[in-house]
């Protein structure tokens, strides 16, 4: 075999090793029937959690609505921090570590007021090391944590809706 060749060959076997233990690409979430149109009821409309479930919903089926009204749910965002904790304090009484939590409250009424999902609580966590000597770096980072934060809140709001559509079948 050449050596052109070689790396086609490396990459086909190692698709076939990820076919053959059942490794496949996650798909969109699937949503409520009753959810087909929504609005998103939040205190800041212009936050990131609201602008990337704005773009996620359509991915998932479903179709956003300006306002409630008549065949339309509401997903009612009732809590939604960022806050950083700090973990560890060193012997120059300076923090070592941190933690950045994302917690958020959400409920889903239907378009006649009923409860689709009762209030649920979601928070989710990252540690990360100060180092000052990296000021410039940790900076950077919190601003990465907090995004990936952001993004991994909308997947698990999906993901428990979804859990919701799937319970309903």
């Amino acid at each position: 075999m050449t050596l052109r060749r070689l790396p086609l060959a490396l990459v086909v076997a190692l698709a076939v090793l990820l076919t053959g233990c059942g490794f496949h690409l996650r798909k969109e979430a699937v949503l409520p029937a009753s959810m087909q149109r929504v609005h998103i009821e939040i205190a800041d409309a212009s936050s990131p959690l609201a602008r990337d479930l704005a773009k996620a919903l359509p991915r998932a089926g479903a179709q956003l609505a300006d306002a409630a009204g008549p065949g339309v749910a509401v997903l009612a965002i009732s809590a939604n921090r960022v806050s950083t904790d700090v973990l560890s304090v060193g012997g120059a009484a300076r923090a070592n570590e941190y933690s950045l939590r994302h917690h958020v409250e959400f409920a889903v009424r239907s378009a006649d007021g009923g409860v689709i999902v009762p209030k649920q609580t979601i928070e989710l966590t990252r540690e990360f090391t100060f180092d000052s000597t990296q000021a410039l770096g940790v900076a950077a980072e919190i601003d990465l944590l907090t995004k990936e934060l952001e993004r991994d809140m909308v997947q698990a709001i999906l993901r428990r809706l979804e859990a919701l559509a799937e319970a309903g079948k």
